[in-house]
């Protein structure tokens, strides 16, 4: 990404550079007038493109406005005690301000180079979830959000949910495709929504389902067919319904296990040894007790037989493999005695020691498993306090130290490069028991500006997102008006700009979409 920025940069300022002139140089005055001439031309042309490009910036109000969201950031350092992490922010952030001054001084691309533009940007989104999907395929991961090897699984869902909109508008809107592209189109567009259920990508999920949502509205209003409108009506009643339905189900299977008597479940093992019914104190998990055959000295046994690992030591996560490894044989549908733990592969005695509690997370990932991860977080969170071990519970604690420091800071905020300290501060007031690799940022980017910059900082940011749309006329662009529900959706439950990946997708579409490219009549739809 910072190769490909240097790369744009520099063709923006040599902009209109002639190889032809510089042939000439050296063929009519040799080797060394050649080059002086070549360096004079060199020079004096990125001075005048700096000249020229800078008023045509400053003469953009919707680019200087959007600019502020950099400028808040250097205005920010000059009160941070953090000279480090300032810096760093400040790096991370540069594409804030190079996107919007290139995008918006030079010549607006044609749709059809757009187009074509599009059609590369979802190849390499595909080609990136065909590499996910053999890192799958393979079974070495314990977490499926390792599957995404070059950037976050939130970031490349990000990507992929917008890939996705843009095959939505080339199937239904653009006729220059035939049949047989769109069907291609088709089949993709269900790959990208079975990737994103595979990476458990909830807040992709929820991004595709809102806007899935808004545009049947749209087009229901917009349409002048009686029976269309009702059609459409009907298909925005039964997704809700339909979601509602799966995800009820599907907990009230994964926290309900069949009646079972006590009195009719084996009393000893195949070794002799007495079992334990335990359905109170472990409860219940993917649908099974996790308490019912279990064997406790005949599992201590066996497992240090088969592993390196103690079975009262930690694994690689820092939890128990005790119960880890009771959880995972339940999974299994096996028996917590010596026979269970033989059943296990040598594939299955790495994955309890690397940390994986449930063979479903690595076999069955998806909508169904996101859902048990989330139950079983929400469990250990209500017995221990302990938010580590579910993303949904961090988030909550995140939440809470969030507002803490907004209250404290609401005027001008902690700085630029006081952000991490201060939660970490936050978090030791607290005695939250979140563990120290799971201390992240705020997970909520309106709230980390807010307590970086205060109320000034935040109604800046709000400005600065919203105005240039609105004075561009942007949001009558289908491309710009999916992407910023897309952006904006996601920074409400993650610190998009607070990453690389995050802030380049963020400034680059947002910057071109609005500057770069010409403004299509994209809303009608084919309703």
């Amino acid at each position: 990404m910072s190769i490909s920025e240097f790369m744009i940069l520099f063709l923006w300022t040599w902009s209109g550079f002639s190889f032809r002139l510089t042939q000439r140089f050296f063929k009519l005055g040799g080797p060394f007038k050649g080059l002086i001439h070549f360096l004079k031309y060199f020079i004096n042309l990125a001075a005048t493109n700096f000249s020229e490009k800078f008023k045509m910036f400053f003469n953009n109000k919707a680019a200087v406005v959007f600019s502020l969201i950099y400028l808040m950031h250097i205005a920010g350092s000059f009160f941070s005690s953090d000279l480090d992490y300032t810096l760093k922010e400040l790096r991370i952030k540069l594409p804030l301000i190079l996107f919007p001054v290139v995008f918006s001084t030079t010549a607006r691309m044609k749709y059809r180079q757009f187009r074509t533009l599009m059609l590369f940007y979802i190849a390499a989104v595909f080609a990136g979830s065909m590499i996910s999907l053999y890192l799958f395929l393979q079974k070495e991961f314990i977490d499926i959000r390792e599957i995404s090897p070059f950037i976050s699984s939130i970031r490349f869902g990000l990507n992929t949910t917008f890939a996705l909109f843009i095959l939505v508008y080339f199937i239904f809107v653009d006729h220059k495709f035939n049949l047989w592209i769109k069907s291609l189109f088709i089949v993709l567009s269900i790959w990208f929504i079975v990737f994103i259920i595979l990476i458990e990508s909830v807040t992709s999920f929820t991004i595709i389902f809102l806007l899935s949502i808004g545009l049947l509205v749209y087009n229901m209003l917009k349409s002048r067919r009686l029976i269309y409108k009702l059609i459409i009506l009907f298909v925005i009643f039964l997704i809700p319904a339909i979601m509602s339905f799966i995800t009820i189900n599907t907990v009230k299977n994964a926290t309900t296990a069949p009646d079972i008597k006590i009195s009719e479940l084996d009393k000893f093992t195949p070794q002799g040894n007495k079992y334990i019914h335990d359905t109170v104190s472990r409860k219940v998990e993917d649908g099974k007790y996790v308490g019912i055959y279990l064997c406790e000295p005949e599992l201590k046994k066996a497992w240090n037989e088969r592993s390196d690992k103690k079975y009262h030591e930690l694994d690689k996560d820092g939890n128990s493999i005790k119960e880890g490894l009771i959880r995972y044989l339940t999974s299994k549908d096996l028996r917590k005695d010596y026979n269970g733990v033989y059943e296990l592969s040598e594939w299955d005695i790495k994955m309890v020691e690397n940390g994986c509690a449930n063979v479903n997370y690595v076999k069955n990932p998806g909508f169904k498993t996101r859902i048990l991860k989330i139950i079983k977080g929400y469990e250990v969170y209500k017995l221990t306090s302990n938010p580590s071990g579910s993303s949904v519970m961090q988030r909550l604690e995140y939440l809470k130290a969030s507002v803490s420091l907004i209250k404290e800071n609401w005027l001008i905020g902690v700085g630029t490069g006081d952000l991490e300290q201060a939660l970490y501060r936050k978090y030791d007031e607290m005695g939250s028991k979140l563990k120290k690799e799971f201390r992240y940022h705020a997970h909520n980017q309106f709230f980390a500006i807010f307590i970086a910059f205060g109320i000034i900082g935040f109604l800046i940011f709000i400005i600065a997102l919203i105005y240039p749309a609105l004075l561009t006329k942007s949001f009558t662009d289908y491309f710009y008006s999916v992407f910023f529900v897309i952006i904006t959706i996601s920074m409400l439950s993650d610190d998009t700009l607070e990453t690389q990946a995050g802030v380049t997708l963020f400034a680059f579409f947002y910057s071109f979409l609005m500057f770069g490219k010409n403004r299509s009549n994209a809303w009608k739809f084919v309703f």
